[in-house]
């Protein structure tokens, strides 16, 4: 059962949406220092993005 208080997963941003927000991701990756524990969740987050894309890709790539 979803989260009611939890925001929407990444299955429902479109995809320039996720591409952006991969970028902002990547770009706070590399301004984080190491140990910071801002690094899970930024991590999380991109893997969360990439399994989409992948998704997304093998999709459209069994579409006629």
């Amino acid at each position: 059962m979803p989260d009611p208080g939890r925001p929407p997963g990444v299955s429902t941003l479109t995809p320039g949406e996720l591409e952006r927000t991969r970028r902002e991701l990547a770009a706070a990756l590399a301004l984080s220092w190491p140990g910071s524990p801002a690094l899970v969740p930024i991590r999380a987050h991109l893997a969360a993005i990439d399994a989409e894309l992948s998704g997304r890709a093998g999709r459209d790539a069994r579409q006629p």
